[in-house]
C-alpha cells in the first residue's frame, strides 16, 4: 500500500521535523558544575521548634536565572541519612534525589522537615552536584529546637501542683483540674495542648500572667506559617458548674473553645470564670458561655471562625474589652437566651435565662452586622442585657431608643490603627478615644498592655487606653 503525500504536506512536513528538532536540541539540559542558583532564602531558617516534636514542612524555592537548562547528577542533604531533617525535592522523597533536571528561567521546590531530636542546634545544607563536584550554590538549613516537659497521658494535676516558666510544656493527654484541687499556671509558663487535648475544670485553676510576662496556652504549631491563623488545634478550657477560673495576662490561641462555662442546671454559687488582662485568638468560639457566669474585663478576641463571646444563658459582664476581625459563620457576639443540649436524636432546646452587660466596650468586624440578639418568647427564660456606652456594629433592626438594652451606643468605625495586622490599639482621630464612663474605667483601670487608665486619665473605649 502506497501512501500519498498531499503538495502543502510534501513541504510542512520536512518544516515541522526541523522545528521538531530544534525543539528537542533547545530542551537538552547539560551539566555545569559552574552553574549559579538562586533561592527564594539563602538560608531555610525553621522558627523554634519543639525537639521532641519535630516540625510540619516548610519549603524553599530554586531558580534557574541562566540561559541553560541544568541537569544536577544528584540533590542532596550533606548529612545524609544522618541528617536531622528530611527532604523532598519537586515531589520527590529522600536524603538524596538523582538526575534532576531545571529548565532555564524555571524553578523547583524544596521541602523539608524537622526530625524529632534532642538536639537544640540543628543544621545541614542542601547541595547540588555535578560530576561529582557540588555547586558553590547551596541551600542552609538552620533549626533551633527546644526542650520540653511532655505529658503523654491524661494527668490530673495534684492539689498545689504549679506549671512554672522554666521549660514549656506539652500535654499530649487531657489536664482535669479536679474538684477540691487547686492548679496554678505561674507567669510566663507556657503550655501547648494537642489535638482533642484541652482542661476540664471541676476544682480551682490559676493562671497569673501578667501583659509584660504574659502565661501562653497554645498548641505545639503555632510558629509554623501553615497555621498561623488556624482554629480547633485543641479544645481549650472547660469550667463545670463547681469550677473555678481566674486568669490573668494570658495568650490563649488556636483553641475550639478558649473557654467554655457551663451551668445548664442553675448549680453555681458565683462567677466561673474571671478574665482579665488577656488576649484569645484564633478559636472558633472565644468563650461559650452555656448558662455559667463570667466576668471579663480589658480584653482582647480576634480571629474567631464562629463568634467572639456566645452567650447561651447565664450572668455575663464585659469591660473595655475589644472584639475584632469579623468571625466567618456567626456575629462576634451573639446572645441568646437559651442552649442546645445534645440528646440522642440531635440536640434539645432548653430555655437558659439571660443577664448580660458589655460596658466601654468595642464590638466592630467585616461583616455588616457584628451583633446577633436570638431569642425565643415562647420559652419560659428571661432575656436581660444591656450594652452601655459601647462602640457596635450593627446592620440589622436594633431599637436604639430602648434604654433598657441599649445607652448611649455608637456604630462608627473605630479607627483602630492596623486592623488588617491585628493591631486594635486607637489611633488619634477615633470616636472611641475617652468615650466610656468614668466609673467603669475606674473599676477595671489596668488596660491588656498594663497600662493604668488612671494614672492616664483616660476612659477610651475597648482594650486599649490611648496613648498618643
Amino acid at each position: 500500500m502506497r501512501f500519498l503525500v498531499s503538495y502543502k504536506w510534501r513541504y510542512l512536513l520536512p518544516a515541522l521535523f526541523a522545528l521538531a528538532a530544534v525543539r528537542c536540541q533547545q530542551q537538552e539540559f547539560v551539566a555545569d558544575s559552574t552553574a549559579t542558583l538562586r533561592f527564594s532564602s539563602d538560608t531555610l531558617n525553621f522558627d523554634t521548634i519543639f525537639s521532641p516534636l519535630g516540625s510540619t514542612t516548610f519549603s524553599c524555592k530554586v531558580y534557574n536565572p541562566s540561559s541553560k537548562n541544568l541537569r544536577f547528577d544528584e540533590v542532596r542533604l550533606r548529612g545524609e541519612g544522618a541528617s536531622p531533617f528530611r527532604m523532598n525535592v519537586d515531589g520527590r522523597a529522600g536524603y538524596s534525589v538523582s538526575n534532576v533536571k531545571l529548565a532555564k528561567k524555571d524553578s523547583l521546590f524544596i521541602f523539608m522537615e524537622v526530625k524529632k531530636s534532642k538536639n537544640l542546634l540543628l543544621t545541614d545544607a542542601v547541595v547540588f552536584v555535578v560530576d561529582g563536584v557540588e555547586l558553590a550554590s547551596r541551600l542552609e538549613v538552620v533549626a533551633y529546637g527546644q526542650d520540653a516537659v511532655v505529658f503523654d497521658r491524661d494527668t490530673a494535676p495534684a492539689d498545689g501542683y504549679t506549671f512554672t516558666a522554666d521549660k514549656p510544656y506539652i500535654l499530649n493527654g487531657a489536664v482535669a483540674v479536679e474538684s477540691g484541687a487547686t492548679v496554678t499556671v505561674a507567669a510566663g509558663a507556657k503550655l501547648y495542648f494537642g489535638a482533642s487535648v484541652g482542661v476540664a475544670v471541676s476544682g480551682a485553676l490559676r493562671v497569673e500572667g501578667t501583659p509584660e510576662n504574659p502565661c501562653v496556652l497554645s498548641f505545639p504549631r503555632h510558629n509554623d506559617p501553615w497555621y498561623s491563623d488556624a482554629t480547633a488545634q485543641w479544645e481549650g478550657v472547660s469550667i463545670s458548674a463547681t469550677g473555678r477560673a481566674s486568669v490573668s495576662g494570658a495568650q490563649i490561641r488556636g483553641a475550639r473553645n478558649a473557654f467554655a462555662v457551663s451551668d445548664t442546671l442553675g448549680e453555681a454559687a458565683g462567677v466561673q470564670l474571671t478574665l482579665k488582662n488577656s488576649v484569645v485568638k484564633y478559636a472558633d468560639v472565644g468563650v461559650r458561655i452555656s448558662g455559667g457566669k463570667v466576668n471579663v474585663d480589658n480584653c482582647l478576641f480576634f480571629g474567631h471562625t464562629e463568634n467572639a463571646a456566645l452567650v447561651e444563658g447565664g450572668g455575663s459582664s464585659f469591660y473595655h474589652c475589644t472584639f475584632a476581625n469579623s468571625a466567618y459563620r456567626g456575629t462576634l457576639v451573639a446572645l441568646q437566651n437559651y442552649c442546645l443540649r445534645k440528646a440522642k436524636s440531635g440536640y434539645d432546646t432548653v430555655p437558659a435565662p439571660l443577664e448580660a452587660y458589655f460596658a466601654n466596650s468595642i464590638i466592630y468586624g467585616r461583616n455588616a452586622n457584628e451583633l446577633s440578639v436570638r431569642e425565643q418568647k415562647g420559652q419560659p427564660a428571661p432575656m436581660r442585657f444591656k450594652l452601655e456606652r459601647c462602640l457596635v456594629k450593627l446592620g440589622g433592626s436594633y431599637d436604639l431608643s430602648n434604654a433598657e438594652r441599649y445607652a448611649d451606643i455608637t456604630t462608627q468605625d473605630p479607627m483602630f490603627r492596623d486592623a488588617g495586622k491585628n493591631d486594635f490599639h486607637l489611633s488619634e482621630k477615633s470616636p472611641a478615644v475617652n468615650a466610656g464612663l468614668g466609673s467603669v474605667a475606674s473599676a477595671y483601670p489596668v488596660d491588656a498592655d498594663g497600662s493604668d487608665r488612671s494614672v492616664l486619665n483616660d476612659t477610651s473605649l475597648g482594650c486599649y487606653a490611648y496613648k498618643p
